[in-house]
């Protein structure tokens, strides 16, 4: 933000909630899937690596059955108040309701406070608040799982509590990137 490194709503959850981190192989098949659901979400046509054909059927399938209302697609988000940024994957409407959506291979515990995070930036930048976000897992085998509906409401001050934490973490030198605890 205005030049200056902020944490990502990645590196806070992956710092302090356990099993958030995965392997190397797994971040970069995450990527190819992320990159194909948005150009999905806005239309495109495109060729990706048959490894992640049950994925990007998967996502189609999500598309042709719930048939959200497109908003925005990777958006970047930060706020300046909490010094902190992220790109959460989708919004959109549906279901009567606006809400964030992120892909995932699975969930955790995590996703409805990585969903609140990427609300409260949104909002700091303008955007009128997000109440509703969901997961949606988009399986290897041509399918996919909807989370059920969180009220992110219930889950900001929990982020905020995270990002408080991580950020005493490094002004304590408890960990820094690069040494393990």
């Amino acid at each position: 933000i205005d030049g200056s490194p902020v944490p990502s709503v990645t590196q806070v959850l992956s710092d302090l909630i356990p099993g958030w981190q995965a392997s190397e192989w797994y971040l970069q098949r995450g990527t190819a899937v992320h990159a194909c659901a948005a150009m999905i979400a806005r239309g495109v046509e495109f060729e990706y690596n048959p490894a992640i054909d049950g994925q990007v059927r998967a996502c189609k399938r999500f598309f042709a059955e719930v048939k959200p209302i497109v908003f925005e697609i990777e958006r970047q988000v930060y706020c300046e108040r909490y010094c902190f940024a992220g790109t959460f994957d989708l919004e959109c409407g549906f279901e009567n309701r606006v809400c964030l959506i992120d892909w995932k291979a699975s969930f955790g515990a995590a996703l409805p406070y990585q969903l609140a995070a990427y609300s409260i930036a949104y909002e700091c930048m303008g955007a009128n608040p997000i109440r509703h976000g969901y997961g949606v897992q988009l399986n290897e085998d041509g399918t996919y799982k909807m989370s059920c509906v969180y009220d992110l409401r219930n889950y900001r001050n929990g982020f905020l509590a995270l990002l408080s934490a991580y950020k005493i973490r490094r002004a304590c030198k408890v960990k820094e990137e690069g040494m393990k605890e």
